[in-house]
């Protein structure tokens, strides 16, 4: 016995980097998808200006309506779980700006399953029973309304997640800001031309696909 002490055993920690890395992935993957989608919805031709004219609208969108609705089921769900993976516990920065961050997101995925609800009665029929025109155009409403709301709330993740930048704090959180108030003039879609509405899009999956690989950098 010469009393030396153990050499220490440390377990390896590869399944956990590689699970981190997954849940990255999965947050650059929902973040492109989202945007995609809104891309669609953005390249949607001008809205029905009447009751009468809304199901001749519907059929003229559906490619774009039908595909949205596909890109945003996909993109809620792994955008979810990497959020979760990613940022719940274990991100960098601020557990209060995560926090708020997380709940946002939350607020964002739930309104893209109304968009998503909304989008289908609008393209699969019900019963071989088509919506009435005033039907529809409440439709068409609540799906606005719900991509409204999705994009204040992605405002307020941009800015309580800070853009990874690489000038440091300041810039960091300029740069949220400025994601967070392009997102916010976003979500009045009906007030911009067509060229904007896709920048915001754009700007959606961009920022995300930047929080995603800052992460996975840091895994």
């Amino acid at each position: 016995m010469t009393g030396a002490p153990l050499p220490a055993v440390h377990q390896p920690a590869d399944g956990r980097v590689r699970g981190g890395a997954a849940f990255a992935w999965l947050w650059i993957a929902g973040s492109l998808l989202a945007g995609a989608a809104l891309a669609l919805l953005a390249a949607l031709p001008p809205l029905p200006t009447s009751a009468d004219t809304a199901a001749a609208w519907v059929g003229t969108a559906g490619f774009q309506l039908t595909w949205s609705g596909e890109l945003l089921f996909f993109a809620t769900v792994a955008w979810g779980a990497g959020a979760v993976g990613a940022f719940g516990t274990r991100g960098a920065g601020s557990p209060v700006r995560r926090a708020v961050a997380l709940v946002a997101l939350a607020v964002a995925l739930v309104a893209f399953l109304v968009v998503l609800l909304g989008l289908g009665r609008l393209v699969y029929p019900v019963l071989d029973a088509a919506p009435a025109a005033d039907v529809l155009v409440l439709l068409v409403s609540e799906v606005i309304g719900a991509v409204h709301l999705a994009l204040l709330a992605l405002a307020v993740v941009a800015t309580a997640l800070q853009a990874p930048v690489r000038r440091g704090h300041r810039a960091a959180t300029a740069a949220g800001i400025g994601f967070g108030a392009l997102f916010l003039v976003g979500s009045y879609p009906w007030l911009l031309p067509t060229w904007a509405n896709l920048l915001v899009a754009g700007s959606v999956a961009g920022w995300g696909a930047l929080v995603g690989a800052a992460a996975l950098s840091r895994d």
